[in-house]
């Protein structure tokens, strides 16, 4: 299993990325102000080690509705909620003083990706002689 340190980044087209998650929060709001083209962003704890990032001004019209999302918060056993626009996953709250929030493994990115209905290839072992 590997380290809790990376967060999943989910486009409404479906097109993600896998990106690591810093221990700061600060540098994590960094990284998602720049992946988001904002500074207006909220977390939503979806289960205690998961939590869902997003751009509050995101709406209809501004930003393309984000089905893959909707998916995961559905997932959740939380009732359908449309999002727009891209949105991170990241680990739960570590700290609720200061806002710290965990990364997820790799495993763990994988299974919000098959939440999604996202399919991802199996990468193919490579060949040696």
């Amino acid at each position: 299993m590997s380290e809790a340190r990376f967060a999943l980044i989910l486009r409404p087209c479906g097109s993600f990325d896998v990106i690591e998650w810093p221990a700061e929060l600060a540098a994590g709001l960094n990284i998602l102000a720049r992946e988001f083209h904002t500074v207006s962003i909220t977390a939503l704890g979806l289960w205690p080690n998961c939590s869902m990032w997003r751009d509050t001004e995101a709406a209809p019209g501004t930003a393309p509705l984000n089905r893959f999302a909707e998916r995961i918060h559905c997932a959740a056993g939380h009732g359908a909620e449309h999002y727009y626009g891209t949105v991170a996953l990241t680990g739960g709250l570590t700290n609720a003083n200061n806002g710290a929030h965990t990364g997820l493994t790799l495993d763990a990115c994988h299974e919000f990706l098959k939440l999604a209905e996202i399919t991802v290839p199996k990468m193919p072992h490579p060949r040696t002689k």
